[in-house]
This record gives C-alpha cells, structure tokens and sequence, in this order.
C-alpha cells in the first residue's frame, strides 16, 4: 500500500527524522507541503530531526536553510550532518583504520574541509606518499580541473559563481574525471574517510534559480569506487548504525529520544534512508515520487527490486508519495 503524505501514517509515531534532499528540498526549492508538514508536527507535540549525510557542518545547514525559508523550532528541533559527527570524531582524535591505527596526516580528494579539520590532530599534506589516509571531500570540479578533462565538458554543471556572476566550481554528472586519481588511492594502499556516504544529489543552477536540477555526483560513489578497487572506507553517515547512535545520544541528553518503535526515517533512497533505518532499529519510510526513487521509477525500477538489491524486505517498508502528499 502506498499512502498519501506522511499525516497518513504520522500517528503512527512520536520522533521524526527527515532525510533533507529529495523528502522537502528538491534542490531548487522545497517540495509541495513539506514544511507545512514538518511544522504540523512539531505543533502535534511531536520531535523533528533533521538528518543530513552533507559533510557540511550542521550550523551551516542551518544557516542556509534558514535563508530558503526553513527554520529551527518552526520545522524542526534538530538538524544534525555527518559532517558534525566527523568534525566529532576528528576533535577526539578517534579515527582508526584496520592497517593504520593512529593516522595523523591525510590527503584530499576533492574539496578540503577547513571547519571539519579545525584545530585537530590531524595534518593535511600535498601528496599521498606523505599521507596516512585520504580523505574525500566534496568531488567539485576546479578551473585546473574542467581544462584537463575537457572531454567530459558537456557533464559539468555550476556549482558556485563568484559576486560577478562568474562560475568558479562546477559539479559533474559523471565520476570518470576522478577514475584516475582513484586508481592512484587504490595503489597506494590508504584507507580513506568519508562524510557523505551519498551517491549523488539533485542541485539547482547558482544563477538561474528558476532551472531544473539535476543530480550530481557525492562522495559516496567516490568511495564506492574505492571500495571496489579494495581501499578500505571509514564512513560516516546513512546507512550507517554510527550517525543514528550519534543522534540518538543527542536528544536522550535532552530527554527527548523515545521509543525505537515509535520512531521512523523519512526518506527517498533505500541505499541509504531506509536500510539506515532498519540498520538503527526503526521504522523507514520511502517517499516514492520524489528525490532518487522517483527518478528510479522513472526508468523503470520498481521498489521491490531496490529493496532487494540491498537485502531488505520491502514489506518493512512504508510507502508515501511524498511528505506533504500529491
């Protein structure tokens, strides 16, 4: 069965926490109802969670949510990234990989992440001979990089532009200008850290707000494809239990966690919202009309067979059509 909008089943359930991109935010704006959904139920009493698998730190979450019309205490109580539970593991020294367990210096993939790795043990260094791990920031394509991957020009989509309206960073919809750089990872033989365990995400146009958004790639297809190469990946965020213990020790500090089954994951991805949930012993919730199942119906998936894909029965599944309802 597939409800409506989540006040369908919102009774079901005291703690709600929402995967962001693709559940209220489509990239360019927010889907039809969904604050207003949000904001209900935080008048009904119950507790809203916001849970992002950006490496961004959760403050600048808030920040630009803020400026796009979402706001603390009026849509939810807490917004939490895996970028706050990175910078908290990088603040207490506690990154262990299995053939290197007191790594101190890192190489960057991507784009650095100067809050995350502020005033920490850790040193960034220039090449990966002189690195313990890498870590993979956001795959942002620079100037140095569009010219030197030329070929793929037509996949390269405005990230960021500059107060004259110039574009300085570009996303690309195709991982191949970085099949180099993870085959040199691969034969170094460093482990590699990720914050955004995502494939993909849907962004808008900087200048032209009014576009259509598109998906692009994130660092999770990055170090999936490390991992296929047999690099080993520490990461942070959905699916994994380690982002929801991170939230649930939150809120029980504010006497504000509640029964695992009385909590349920919004969200649009089975790869990463719903088998998180099932992961953190609550109950997922899959929005079928928006985000990456939508687009994957849309080429002719069907939701069983993602739930198969990644060995969970759909039955445990509850179906929406999206937060706010069609």
């Amino acid at each position: 069965m597939i409800y409506n909008s989540l006040s369908d089943v919102a009774e079901q359930f005291d703690l709600f926490i929402f995967d962001a991109y693709g559940v209220f935010w489509e990239g360019n704006g927010f889907y039809a109802g969904s604050r207003e959904m949000m904001a209900d139920l935080i008048k009904a009493g119950k507790t809203v969670v916001v849970l992002s698998n950006s490496s961004a730190l959760g403050d600048d979450l808030r920040r630009s949510y803020h400026k796009r019309g979402l706001d603390e205490n009026i849509h939810y109580q807490y917004l939490v990234s895996s970028g706050d539970l990175l910078r908290h593991r990088l603040k207490t020294s506690s990154l262990h990989f299995q053939n290197c367990l007191e790594p101190h210096k890192y190489y960057v993939l991507g784009q650095p992440h100067t809050k995350a790795f502020q005033d920490v043990a850790y040193q960034q260094v220039n090449t990966l001979a002189e690195a313990d791990f890498v870590y993979i920031g956001v795959p942002y394509m620079f100037a140095p990089d569009v010219a030197a991957y030329g070929q793929y020009a037509n996949q390269y989509w405005p990230a960021k532009a500059d107060e004259n309206g110039k574009i300085t960073i570009w996303d690309t919809l195709t991982a191949a200008p970085f099949e180099k750089i993870v085959q040199e990872i691969a034969e170094s033989g460093l482990p590699a850290l990720n914050a955004n365990p995502d494939f993909v995400a849907k962004e808008g146009h900087p200048l032209v707000p009014e576009s259509n958004a598109v998906f692009v790639v994130r660092n999770g297809l990055i170090a999936e494809m490390l991992r296929q190469k047999g690099v080993e990946v520490l990461e942070f965020g959905k699916p994994h239990r380690n982002i929801y213990e991170f939230v649930f020790e939150i809120l029980q500090k504010d006497a504000k966690m509640a029964d695992r089954k009385r909590i349920c994951m919004i969200g649009d991805t089975v790869r990463t919202d719903v088998k998180g949930g099932i992961n953190a012993g609550i109950t997922p919730i899959l929005c079928v009309k928006t985000g990456i199942t939508a687009q994957a119906l849309q080429e002719g998936q069907n939701v069983e067979s993602l739930c198969q894909n990644e060995g969970i029965d759909v039955a445990k599944v509850l179906q929406i059509n999206s937060v706010g309802g069609l």
